[in-house]
């Protein structure tokens, strides 16, 4: 059995259900608006099973960056943006204080990315190209581009290629896959970003995509255990577990 974190979940009813389905370990809680107190409290309640990030206010993001420097303090491990509803793009200089104190905090940032059939979900934000200045500006920020960019792969995969500090989550890629022409596989998406961003530039994370994808694939062994968890562990400093499984 393989040891698996999921870089990307969300506090709903039902997730030890998922994460016991699909054998995973760590689950990344990433919250909404009114959302910072919920997952750092179910991360307390179950105690190495859950790393809770935050959600910023960017009304005011020199107010953030201190505000993130107490949220740090309280147990938050990183910062989740959601660009489509908070109608930004990453790219915006009023936002470099609250990178530059996450480089800083050495907590890695999560950024939504794709087009996503949800109501007041802007698609004029959904691109993940502004991140390519960013990754650049702040080369100590830990970046992670959520579902491998969506309709962006392409563009995703080569920002993470040329930044060494870029991620790329896999989660909700049968949303997108099937909305492709010509068509493709969830599969078919991470093996070309392993291919050209590297194996240790993929995140796992679940939204639909099943840890079955990958430790069934004809991957590489030692990149499975890449994506499923080593990746994550390093990126989040999280202990090494105790025991990881045979094989994958």
């Amino acid at each position: 059995m393989a040891y698996v974190i999921d870089i990307h979940q969300h506090p709903y009813p039902g997730v030890h259900e998922f994460m016991q389905q699909q054998h995973i370990n760590v689950s990344v809680l990433l919250p909404g608006p009114s959302g910072n107190d919920r997952v750092l409290a179910w991360a307390r309640k179950w105690p190495g099973m859950f790393v809770p990030f935050w959600w910023a206010d960017l009304a005011d993001p020199a107010r953030a960056a201190d505000q993130l420097e107490a949220a740090v303090a309280r147990g938050h491990r990183g910062i989740k943006f959601q660009p489509l509803t908070q109608r930004f793009r990453m790219n915006e200089r009023r936002l470099w204080p609250l990178y530059e104190r996450a480089a800083k905090l050495k907590v890695p940032v999560l950024f939504h990315t794709g087009v996503v059939a949800f109501k007041e979900h802007w698609a004029e934000f959904a691109s993940p190209v502004y991140i390519d200045e960013v990754a650049e500006t702040f080369g100590d920020l830990k970046i992670i581009i959520a579902h491998m960019g969506g309709q962006y792969h392409n563009e995703a995969v080569v920002i993470a290629e040329k930044n060494p500090n870029v991620h790329l989550d896999t989660a909700y890629l049968h949303f997108f896959c099937r909305r492709m022409l010509p068509k493709v596989a969830p599969l078919d998406l991470i093996k070309r970003a392993v291919e050209f961003a590297g194996p240790r530039k993929i995140l796992y994370g679940f939204e639909g995509t099943p840890t079955s994808l990958i430790i069934d694939s004809d991957l590489d062994p030692d990149h499975k255990k890449r994506i499923l968890w080593q990746n994550a562990r390093e990126l989040l400093n999280l202990p090494e577990p105790t025991w990881a499984g045979e094989g994958t």
